[in-house]
């Protein structure tokens, strides 16, 4: 059985999350609250199977799977935008 695609808003709150590298950043951009973020983020997270960042105390990382991720999206995201 295919994996259903997770929301295209909890991918561009992936997108917007890891360019930043901060929750609190990437809140302030998409107009919701850092916890909104990091709940999108978990979510996402769990739907995949897999760790996109690295979260420390005052940190955050992505991991290699979320590096590749992210390099993939950003391509995607920038045709939507121009189709858009």
């Amino acid at each position: 059985m295919p994996m259903r695609l997770p929301s295209l808003k909890f991918l561009k709150t992936f997108q917007v999350a890891a360019t930043r590298l901060s929750f609190k950043a990437a809140a302030e951009e998409l107009f919701i609250t850092p916890s909104a973020v990091s709940h999108q983020i978990k979510t996402l997270e769990e739907q995949l199977g897999v760790v996109l960042f690295e979260r420390g105390a005052h940190s955050l990382a992505l991991t290699e799977a979320g590096r590749r991720y992210l390099q993939q999206f950003n391509s995607l995201f920038a045709r939507l935008e121009t189709v858009t």
